[in-house]
């Protein structure tokens, strides 16, 4: 799954008039900026009109830097879209289907079924790494670059459980790094992980869950839970240095007297709410580990710089693949 924003004609015609002097091609039909988690920009990609008027790939690298940056920062006037390889699918399909231990049979056996479904659905992503690999390594254009990419695919390692960040340049070269981070924690997990109800008579599509991404869980059951509780609910991506909200409750933002806008989308730390201490780093070991945490002590800041001593629980919930660390605060009793 990609996030990228898409430059139309229109859109592109609007940028020449802004940037005359950048001597933008008018062959150019349509710019596509691609996004990583963070926000940052990855790749670039263009359509051009071509003599018999079929639309076809433009090399983007002829544009120059000034116009690709210019590119990038007019992307948000764009059309925001989420991309998925269509030979991702069955992964995630293997991933919607991941077995959960809900008691009807041992969980080492379920846990052994989880590993070998994950594991087939690396093979499948490898393959895919694979094969954008070599089509890059084609179209090398000097010795050095075939050296390195034809290491590149025989470091790719074969078993999920051999992946380390040592491996992820390769991924990442080919988009799919974030893709083998998913795989990679859900073989670690346990098989309980999953605390939310599933559906045995339905099986939620990969489009209802882009939604509900989209829409930061936040179905109707959610939306009351998180309007009427007094208690400070926040759901945030993972991570030490890249966690960043993605829906907090009002009595959260009362708790730390800020308003949605401020925080929406920020990295927690850098929001200046959460502290980066070693208690923090704890309470993320702890979710990485076990998949949640109760009753810990904490800090958090507000608005006017006060610390505010808070008790948390969390838990890490996975949705078709994609995690969240879903907490709640209520402030420490001062005696």
């Amino acid at each position: 799954m990609y996030a990228l924003t898409v430059l139309d004609s229109a859109a592109l015609m609007a940028f020449r008039s802004e940037h005359p002097w950048l001597h933008f091609p008018d062959t150019i039909t349509e710019v596509s900026v691609y996004f990583d988690d963070n926000g940052g920009p990855t790749r670039l990609t263009a359509l051009s009109a071509g003599s018999n008027g079929q639309v076809v790939p433009a090399d983007a690298n002829t544009f120059g830097v000034d116009t690709i940056l210019s590119l990038i920062r007019y992307a948000p006037q764009g059309r925001v879209l989420n991309e998925a390889s269509p030979q991702e699918r069955s992964i995630w399909a293997l991933l919607e289907a991941l077995p959960i231990a809900d008691g009807s049979r041992a969980v080492e056996a379920v846990e052994a079924e989880r590993a070998e479904k994950l594991q087939q659905a690396y093979a499948n992503l490898r393959s895919i790494a694979l094969g954008k690999l070599q089509a890059l390594l084609a179209d090398a254009r000097s010795s050095q670059e075939t050296q390195r990419l034809s290491s590149a695919i025989a470091a790719l390692p074969v078993q999920l459980e051999s992946v380390d960040d040592t491996h992820k340049p390769q991924f990442l070269e080919v988009d799919l790094w974030r893709f083998v981070a998913v795989l990679r924690d859900e073989l670690v997990m346990p098989a309980d992980y999953e605390i939310a109800p599933v559906n045995e008579d339905k099986l939620v599509s990969r489009e209802v869950m882009e939604q509900a991404e989209m829409t930061a869980l936040s179905g109707p059951v959610v939306q009351a839970l998180f309007e009427l509780s007094p208690v400070a609910f926040s759901i945030s991506t993972i991570g030490q240095k890249s966690s960043r909200y993605v829906r907090v409750n009002q009595a959260y933002l009362e708790l730390v007297g800020k308003s949605w806008d401020e925080i929406r989308g920020s990295e927690m730390v850098a929001s200046g709410v959460v502290f980066g201490s070693e208690a923090r780093a704890e309470r993320l070991m702890l979710l990485d580990r076990d998949g949640g945490y109760t009753g810990m002590l904490g800090e958090i800041r507000d608005s006017s710089g006060s610390v505010i001593p808070v008790v948390i629980s969390a838990r890490r919930i996975s949705v078709a693949g994609q995690l969240y660390d879903f907490e709640v605060l209520q402030r420490a009793s001062q005696d």
